[in-house]
């Protein structure tokens, strides 16, 4: 048998065990910035039902208000 025969097969597993590494895929600049994109939608959602929220509490106090007012003229 010659060498090669004998090496070649030893070369093949020693190609496989250095390729397998790390299941976890590579983060390249394109997922990094998809990250960056689902994390500045998630802060103006949430900024938004913040506003919202307060808005909502403003418009009602101002109701109360007008109510208190106009039971006061009746």
């Amino acid at each position: 048998m010659s060498i090669t025969k004998l090496c070649m097969p030893a070369l093949f597993c020693l190609l496989a065990v250095a390729c397998g590494g790390s299941n976890k895929p590579a983060e390249g600049p394109a997922e990094n910035a998809g990250e960056k994109v689902d994390q500045a939608a998630e802060d103006t959602k949430e900024a938004t039902e913040k506003a919202t929220e307060k808005a909502g509490e403003k418009m009602e106090e101002a109701g109360d208000k007008v109510k208190e007012e106009t039971k006061d003229e009746n």
